[in-house]
């Protein structure tokens, strides 16, 4: 099957079979409360993914990355976008890109 890779025929037909003996006529009402449940959590989990997203959306307009200034002084230190090193340290494998500061 290609929605759960390593998982074939044989394997759900024994979980089927398992399934119908521990619930036997009830099978139909726990399937179905099963899939209410599901549905419960994507809900519940889109609510978090479009609070996360506005969350995110409110505090990068938060942030002010302006690149002149409108007096034409130059621009505090605390204003400027880092700069992105790629120095990779020899022994990591991954790392996350260092930030200067000055």
């Amino acid at each position: 099957m290609g929605f759960l890779p390593g998982v074939g025929s044989t394997e759900m037909l024994i979980v089927g079979i398992i399934a119908l003996l521990l619930f036997g006529r009830n099978l139909p009402n726990v399937a179905k409360n099963m899939g209410k449940s599901l549905a419960e959590l994507k809900k519940g989990l889109s609510g978090f993914q479009d609070e996360f997203r506005s969350v995110t959306r409110e505090a990068e307009r938060s942030v002010n990355y302006s690149s002149s200034s409108a007096s034409g002084a130059a621009k505090p230190a605390a204003q400027e976008r880092p700069k992105v090193t790629s120095e990779v340290a020899a022994s990591d494998d991954f790392s996350a890109p260092r930030f200067d500061l000055d």
